[in-house]
């Protein structure tokens, strides 16, 4: 259970449950679909009006129970409520070696968190579902090592995870990140490829191989792989459009370099993949468009103020305001 410190409400969900109030359900899973391998924080957040909408009633391997606030007590007690009603839920999530993130909860919602330091992220693969215990405990072991940067470790548990089940994607993709963490590329292309055999649905390890081929300057392969992942219309992996657009790019192919790189930017909400701005900027400049390189430039130092190379970008911009 979460620690009373936790709670923004502190005892009044105890209270609020006094008065029959409906109790909502949600998970938070590990991407890949693992189990929580420790105690999350989930903080309720507060409203315009400066109270929260809800309250935590138990957390318990990654299982969330919540209240709404919205009786006749809670008005009295916060009279600045709005009572609001309904399922949903404002939290921060907070879990060691994963990305925090702000979400709304709702009834039997299912609430992926990603590792650190990948801002790509993963979907559920079904071969998670059908791992035998043994493999998944593995599989949980070297999830919890990669999130420590042990990457022999990781290694080892998550090669244990694939001889006991052969067909654990994402047990394989991990596999793959603990290898070329170890500069172990061959292995790690090859810990990808299975993936993608045992679940060609899996997102993931389409992107790992997409950015492995364009470091080693197979775009052609690149461009293919991105294929196989586009035509599953993957729209919560913004960066597999902008490798696309990337490898269409140094194919020539412009105008497909173009609208995969403006797709991108549209579904990357986060801005965690800045580079599409300077790319499209690129492609503009390239088209007589200076207007339109100029906004994206400006847009690519928004989000990248402190990138190697934002001076010359800043230097850039001078001369395209400058140009005739």
């Amino acid at each position: 259970m979460i620690k009373n410190s936790l709670f923004a409400v502190g005892t009044l969900c105890f209270a609020v449950s006094l008065y029959g109030q409906a109790t909502f359900t949600a998970k938070i899973v590990l991407e890949g679909g693992a189990p929580i391998h420790g105690t999350a924080q989930v903080i309720p957040q507060l409203n315009s009006r400066l109270v929260p909408d809800c309250s935590l009633a138990t957390y318990n391997d990654g299982m969330i129970e919540y209240r709404i606030l919205n009786t006749e007590l809670e008005s009295q007690l916060h009279p600045l409520s709005r009572g609001h009603t309904g399922d949903e839920c404002d939290v921060a999530i907070i879990l060691k070696g994963y990305r925090p993130v702000h979400v709304t909860l709702k009834d039997k919602a299912v609430i992926v968190l990603k590792r650190d330091g990948d801002p790509e992220g993963s979907s559920i693969s079904m071969t998670a579902l059908n791992a035998p215990k043994d493999a998944k405990k593995a599989f949980d072991q070297g999830q919890a090592a990669l999130s420590q940067r042990k990457w022999d470790v990781a290694q080892k548990d998550l090669e244990k995870a694939v001889a006991i089940y052969p067909e654990y994607a994402p047990a394989w993709n991990d596999l793959g990140e603990a290898l070329v963490s170890q500069s172990k590329l061959p292995e790690a292309r090859a810990a990808w490829e299975h993936a993608v055999k045992a679940d060609p649905k899996y997102i993931r390890p389409y992107l790992q191989l997409v950015r492995m081929a364009i470091v080693e300057n197979r775009n052609q392969d690149a461009s293919d792989l991105a294929e196989r992942a586009l035509a599953q219309n993957p729209v919560e992996f913004p960066a597999i459009y902008f490798y696309y657009a990337v490898a269409q790019h140094v194919l020539g192919h412009q105008d497909v370099a173009e609208k995969f790189a403006t797709r991108a930017i549209e579904l990357d909400t986060q801005h965690e993949y800045p580079r599409a701005e300077y790319m499209l900027a690129s492609l503009l400049v390239a088209k007589g468009d200076r207007a339109g390189a100029i906004q994206h430039l400006n847009k690519y130092l928004a989000y990248a103020p402190k990138a190697s190379d934002a001076d010359a970008v800043r230097k850039q911009i001078a001369d395209l305001e400058t140009a005739n």
